[in-house]
């Protein structure tokens, strides 16, 4: 019987009633005359940082943690099941108290998170499996960190990191004699990890579907228990992340230079200061320039990050003309139209939704350089162009990204809005609705909490009705 159970199952549920999703009903919101906008705090700066400090022998303390995202909160759910503990902090800098919180989640009114580190070697097999939610760099971050433990470690994560490829990390784990063990067919979690590195002289990194390998094993290095050389397979991608791994690395004690290393090798990380600001979250702006065109008002980020710590997503404000914006200090200003324009997205690919129906909406173009969006939450080459079409809005897909006729509007979804547990296509989806005369309903009530909690409340509390509710998918 067992075998004839196995046989009928499947990941995607084919040939049974699919249970019911969570999903948002969006009304027709009345006029506003502006809005201002808060950034959460960037979780590529915060899961870094956390890895590092967790490494260190020192008490850091990480500022401007309020409304973080569930991706960090999945980074630091992990690291306290492996031994690092965690204070809250609110505003004032007063301890907040979280001891009943057997969900190892932040503290409400937290501000900032004060990490106790472990030392490169005092993380712990933890007595349960490490679940990294959404969070692609979380899971690949924690894949390295326990590959130097000699216990077996199961790690998992929700269904869209489920359905991700996680081949360049496996085969990298696999070339240091850690032990891999993991799901076929549509799903690669969860992944049982036994460690730890056996002598291993060479080991290979793909870096050109991703940066988030290199970023693992630079910030795994500290734990190692040899020098290993690394070769670097690909053009890469992604390179300001992958750079900003290796100025954090560099910067706190790893003996890395200006270069992407050739070897790795135990390092402590060492902090001058102990308080360290984590910066706002750039690439989220895009989704204010987005509304800023939809609902033609003006919209003021509460504060825009440095060219440095934006990531490639700076591009949002060199090409604010040409998308048809005027920035005036922190605020966007929509004007009619915008200019037809080729807009390479190498190094920001996180932004090809978003802008894709921004340039739809204005003056067009096309975007390239997107081909590793592909191996995001969704396919988000194709995933963007079905999400528009939703909407009324054509482009057409490439390879490396889409072609997009400007000077477009928008019209009515007749139906459920796929996101395909994608928190960046259900946010683009959530803007474009609130332009829409009537009711829409969208796949994915709560996707957008991985990246910024406040993605619905702020839209509620300007008088807009968005109502959570279970949908019966057909």
């Amino acid at each position: 019987m067992g075998g004839a159970w196995v046989k009928r199952w499947s990941p995607g549920g084919k040939g049974h009633s699919r249970s019911l999703i969570g999903a948002l009903k969006v009304h027709t919101l009345g006029d506003i005359d502006s809005l201002p906008w808060t950034l959460p705090p960037s979780k590529s700066h915060a899961i870094r940082m956390m890895a590092l400090v967790a490494q260190s022998k020192q008490t850091v303390t990480l500022n401007g943690m309020m409304n973080a995202g569930e991706d960090a909160i999945s980074m630091r759910r992990c690291l306290i099941q492996m031994g690092v503990k965690f204070d809250d902090l609110d505003q004032n800098g007063k301890l907040l108290d979280n001891m009943s919180n057997t969900d190892l989640l932040p503290h409400e009114d937290s501000t900032s998170w004060r990490i106790h580190g472990v030392g490169p070697t005092g993380l712990v097999p933890p007595v349960s499996v490490l679940h990294a939610g959404n969070s692609g760099t979380a899971l690949r971050i924690l894949m390295a960190l326990t590959s130097h433990l000699v216990k077996p470690i199961m790690l998992d994560g929700d269904a869209s990191l489920r359905s991700r490829p996680h081949g360049s990390m496996i085969n990298t784990m696999k070339q240091l004699g850690v032990s891999c063990s993991f799901g076929q067919l549509e799903e690669g979690l969860p992944l049982l990890v036994e460690g730890p590195w056996a002598e291993t002289e060479t080991i290979s990194v793909d870096v050109a579907s991703s940066s988030q390998p290199t970023t693992s094993w630079l910030l795994a290095s500290p734990g190692a228990n040899q020098t290993v050389e690394v070769r670097y397979e690909g053009e890469a991608v992604s390179q300001r992340h992958s750079s900003l791994t290796l100025q954090m690395c560099s910067k706190y004690g790893a003996p890395f230079g200006d270069a992407m290393p050739t070897h790795l090798g135990p390092w402590l990380p060492t902090f001058q200061n102990e308080n360290i600001d984590i910066p706002a979250d750039m690439s989220l702006s895009s989704f204010a320039f987005l509304a800023a065109k939809v609902l033609k008002i003006p919209i003021t980020i509460k504060e825009i990050p440095s060219k440095e710590d934006a990531l490639g997503h700076e591009l949002l404000l060199e090409k604010a003309e040409t998308f048809g914006y005027r920035i005036e200090g922190n605020t966007i200003h929509c004007h009619e139209g915008g200019t037809k324009a080729v807009i390479d997205l190498r190094d920001c690919n996180d932004l090809i939704t978003p802008i894709a129906a921004m340039m739809a909406l204005g003056g067009g173009g096309r975007i390239t350089g997107a081909v590793h969006a592909a191996y995001k939450e969704s396919n988000r080459i194709t995933k963007t162009h079905e999400l528009l079409a939703q909407y009324g809005l054509t482009c057409t897909s490439h390879d490396d990204g889409l072609e997009i006729p400007g000077g477009q509007e928008l019209s009515l979804p007749h139906s459920i809005v796929h996101t395909h547990h994608d928190h960046r296509l259900q946010m683009t989806a959530l803007i474009l609705a609130l332009g829409c005369r009537g009711t829409v309903i969208i796949e994915g009530d709560t996707l957008h909490r991985v990246a910024d909690p406040q993605a619905v409340k702020r839209w509620v509390n300007q008088g807009a009705s968005i109502e959570s509710f279970l949908f019966q998918p057909e």
